[in-house]
């Protein structure tokens, strides 16, 4: 499935302006949908009729959901599933659109708290530095840039990152992890190119690098090169490749596919707390101890483990997808779960992580749930259904 934004340009920002201010008496009002403590993001329709709804979850595990009497519609303010969400709030960057919002729900509807025009960059990645300062990233043209906002005013600080230049025969920069540790930000990065003449055999620049960058003045401190994966990471807008654990020890997944490498293996890396080096000690080849698979999204679950989901090598973005559990300390595969192949998209946002346990939301091919995972017992639980025409789930959230 691709995404999709059906309405004209200028009537895009007509709707947009005219829900912006009607949106502003209603700023930080009810962010939350009174009892609710998750959310989806759905899709109803295929290309290129499509529509994008934000519902509320009561339950992870029982019970059904559907769109009917339960569904705030996110078409025409929100582009689609590339959304950051906090404490209720939504956050979208769109460069096409020219705005950037912040968005909740209440009352079935999705409000705008405030929108300002933004065309600076396309938004890929993102880090939290505190409760209240979000930064992204991503390509403007050619130039690596960033944006801090103070989400609390959605007021807005941009620059550019003094990377590594763009190689010869390559015309942007991609983006994948991003984590801040320590007043550092560590992102990953890479070159793409923007001419779709040959796709989906896209030119792969063979280097893939780790951007080291103080916080405090947004310089570039060093910069770490990688040759034995590629693609440090999706753009986490989409869903999740790195974290940070209990040890303050930050780990990354590969995920060649996404910059269509498609013979690279996807491949976890550590950088050890204090450090700013990729430790030489560890190299977890995830597609060697799968059946080649790639992995363009990773949660962690506690307890040095991860979920990974991964899948089939092969020429293409979209095919099925499968869950696995990682030890994440000593770099090894535990196991695929028993769960339905996933036939969503590559970047989903399908894991909830609570009390110890996984909740991984599945796109199956008859029926949609979303599944316990209990690390404890190794048992797995059908919860809650979705039911009545959606096509797919795209994210499940925890809003507080």
């Amino acid at each position: 499935m691709k995404r999709l934004n059906n309405i004209p340009a200028k009537l895009t920002l007509m709707i947009l302006v005219f829900f912006s201010i009607s949106g502003c008496e209603k700023r930080n009002v009810g962010n939350v949908e009174e009892g609710t403590k998750y959310s989806a993001i759905l899709c109803v329709g295929s290309w290129p009729n499509t529509a994008y709804y934000i519902s509320s979850i009561p339950s992870l595990t029982s019970g059904t959901i559907s769109l009917k009497g339960n569904g705030a519609e996110m078409t025409g303010k929100v582009y689609a599933q590339d959304v950051i969400q906090r404490d209720g709030f939504y956050y979208h960057a769109n460069a096409g659109s020219g705005r950037l919002g912040k968005y909740h729900v209440e009352n079935g509807v999705l409000l705008i708290d405030k929108e300002i025009p933004f065309s600076w960059l396309n938004w890929a990645s993102y880090t939290w530095v505190d409760n209240n300062t979000l930064v992204i990233f991503g390509d403007g043209k050619g130039e690596a840039r960033y944006a801090i906002i103070k989400v609390d005013k959605m007021t807005i600080k941009t620059g550019r990152l003094t990377l590594n230049p763009i190689a010869a025969g390559f015309q942007i920069y991609n983006f994948g992890f991003a984590e801040y540790r320590n007043n550092k930000i560590f992102l990953g990065y890479g070159f793409g190119s923007n001419d779709w003449t040959n796709y989906p055999k896209m030119p792969v620049y063979p280097k893939s690098f780790v951007a080291v960058i103080d916080y405090s003045n947004m310089t570039v401190e060093k910069t770490i090169e990688e040759t034995r994966s590629n693609g440090l990471g999706g753009s986490s807008v989409y869903a999740p490749s790195s974290f940070i654990d209990e040890n303050n020890d930050l780990y990354f997944i590969s995920d060649p596919v996404g910059i269509y490498d498609y013979i690279s293996p996807s491949a976890m890396y550590r950088i050890k707390n204090g450090s700013t080096e990729i430790d030489p000690t560890y190299f977890f080849n995830f597609s060697a101890a799968t059946s080649n698979e790639r992995a363009p999204a990773m949660w962690y679950i506690g307890n040095g483990k991860a979920i990974v989901r991964s899948r089939i090598a092969g020429e293409s973005i979209d095919t099925d997808h499968y869950y696995c559990v990682i030890d994440v300390k000593s770099g090894a595969l535990i196991k695929k779960l028993d769960l339905p192949a996933d036939k969503g998209e590559r970047m989903v946002n399908a894991v909830i992580v609570e009390d110890g346990k996984a909740f991984i939301a599945v796109n199956a091919a008859d029926r949609d749930y979303i599944w316990q995972y209990d690390p404890a017992t190794d048992k797995l639980t059908k919860g809650v259904e979705f039911i009545g025409g959606i096509d797919y789930i795209l994210r499940i959230e925890k809003l507080k």
